[in-house]
């Protein structure tokens, strides 16, 4: 049995969940962005001192966070 107080209910007014949508739409949109950047650096060649590829995967890793992050609070909504 699951009451009231055993679920995470997050709570949002219209204009929010709407705004937080775009930004999931818009960070999906982008990841083929941040792929292309991952796969244009891996070619410049040696991994372990390509500051470009190390920053490409950082962004990478940030927005799936992100994406991650604002569905479970639109699914909580």
């Amino acid at each position: 049995m699951v009451t009231v107080s055993d679920t995470k209910v997050t709570w949002l007014t219209q204009d929010a969940y709407n705004r937080l949508k775009q930004e999931l739409d818009e960070a999906i949109e982008n990841r083929p962005v941040i792929a292309a950047k991952i796969n244009a650096s891996r070619e410049e060649g040696d991994l372990k001192e390509n500051g470009g590829y190390h920053a490409a995967r950082e962004e990478q890793g940030q927005a799936e966070a992100r994406i991650r992050h604002l569905q479970e609070l639109l699914r909580s909504a």
